[in-house]
């Protein structure tokens, strides 16, 4: 039950870098404040916007944990613990046309939209 509700925070704010939250994974302690995500894939792109000299081609996540106390997160009190085991991730050298204009503008892009969204995550926490 709390799993749906959960579950559509968690992919606005993973969205951008995980690919299809796993809602069948997820597990909620409600009264630890723990959730996890086991076997998540990465997003190749989640990446671009870091400019690297190198792409990620796929990733995966053995274990993201989020930690949360939900009395006092409200009041931004205490943070949220992320914690990730069995990080995988395969990358290769960025192609010379990979540093065209066009691939180089759609991660200016992506760079400007994700500065937009928490910005706008920013502002509806205050």
């Amino acid at each position: 039950m709390l799993e749906g509700v959960i579950a559509p925070v968690l992919e606005r704010f993973l969205g951008q870098y995980i690919v299809d939250l796993p809602r069948e994974q997820l597990r909620v302690g409600l009264w630890s404040g723990v959730l996890r995500l086991e076997n998540v894939r990465l997003k190749p792109d989640a990446f671009d916007a870091l400019k690297l000299p190198f792409a990620v081609r796929e990733g995966t996540i053995a274990l993201l944990e989020l930690k949360i106390a939900w009395k006092t997160w409200l009041l931004c009190a205490h943070p949220i613990v992320v914690t990730l085991d069995g990080i995988a991730v395969t990358a290769s050298p960025r192609a010379e046309d990979e540093w065209t204009a066009e691939p180089a503008a759609k991660r200016a892009l992506a760079l400007k939209r994700a500065a937009l969204a928490v910005a706008a995550e920013l502002a509806a926490q205050k």
